[in-house]
């Protein structure tokens, strides 16, 4: 049984002693075979490395969100007095607002609030130590989505890859064939057409 998988695996790479195989054929099969025992090589490697670089850098950004806090702000003016279609968000109006900073101070700005939102309504935001707004904190779900996206597209990026790689061999190698078999042809065919 291993004698025969070996001499499988032989004909893949190497081929066999068919004497109408070219030096292209064997060389395309052993690139394509090679890119193949290449992916199933890399591409768990890769998703474990890009898994943990995602991981460390969530882990980074969630230690520098710790110092956000969620505060009230109260809107200045209406969502029809508002900017709508800003950042291109055609379903949220951009308002002013009040609100306090985690530090005391009083702090206005620009808020999206719904295209209902009325002036004096109070909502919820996230702020930055000195009182900017910011988006919520990233969340332990979040960080596994982005691990599960990063660990299905590296390696699907990586197939890819090989993928157009070995069609780009392909067309050189059918080039090569064609080249080859014109030549062939060339010296053949006077020969053939005499025998008629």
């Amino acid at each position: 049984m291993k004698r025969q998988l070996c001499q499988g695996m032989r004909r893949i790479v190497v081929g066999d002693d068919n004497p109408l195989r070219r030096y292209v054929d064997r060389l395309e099969s052993a690139l394509t075979a090679s890119f193949v025992i290449a992916f199933l090589v890399a591409a768990p490697l890769l998703a474990l490395v890009s898994v943990r670089a995602v991981g460390a850098g969530a882990a980074r950004e969630q230690q520098t969100e710790q110092a956000w806090r969620q505060v009230r702000a109260v809107t200045t003016q209406s969502a029809a007095a508002g900017i709508i279609g800003l950042d291109g968000e055609w379903d949220t109006a951009w308002v002013t607002a009040r609100w306090t900073a985690p530090d005391g101070g009083r702090v206005s700005g620009m808020l999206p609030v719904e295209l209902n939102a009325r002036a004096g309504q109070h909502l919820m935001i996230w702020v930055t130590p000195t009182g900017d707004p910011t988006h919520a904190r990233l969340t332990t779900a979040e960080v596994i989505d982005r691990e599960a996206i990063t660990a299905i597209s590296v390696p699907a990026g990586l197939a890819l890859l090989l993928l157009l790689s070995s069609w780009a061999i392909r067309v050189v190698a059918n080039r090569r064939r064609m080249t080859a078999w014109t030549k062939a042809w060339e010296n053949i065919g006077p020969r053939w057409s005499s025998f008629r």
